[in-house]
């Protein structure tokens, strides 16, 4: 199983990938940086969030929404959830 800190940084590594502009502020982030305000994430960037997530940890999302991950840390949480 992986650590919080490993899936912290696997996230990090999807969130440059979906949204590639915030690159430097993405690698320098930590758990409270927030999705929208800080990153600037949008509905469509959450959605290629969602799907990169789904496919690199081998989850699925149940039913949520952008309000239910105000913070990088909250989607570590929820897919820490997922994985155990």
């Amino acid at each position: 199983m992986l650590t919080r800190a490993e899936i912290f940084e696997k996230l990090k590594e999807i969130l440059i990938f979906a949204d590639a502009k915030n690159r430097d502020i993405i690698e320098n982030c930590d758990e409270s940086t927030k999705l929208v305000t800080d990153l600037g994430f949008t509905s469509v960037s959450v959605l290629y969030m969602v799907i990169a997530i789904e496919e690199s940890f081998g989850i699925v999302f149940d039913d949520v929404s952008m309000n239910d991950f105000p913070t990088i840390g909250d989607v570590v949480t929820y897919i820490e959830a997922k994985l155990t």
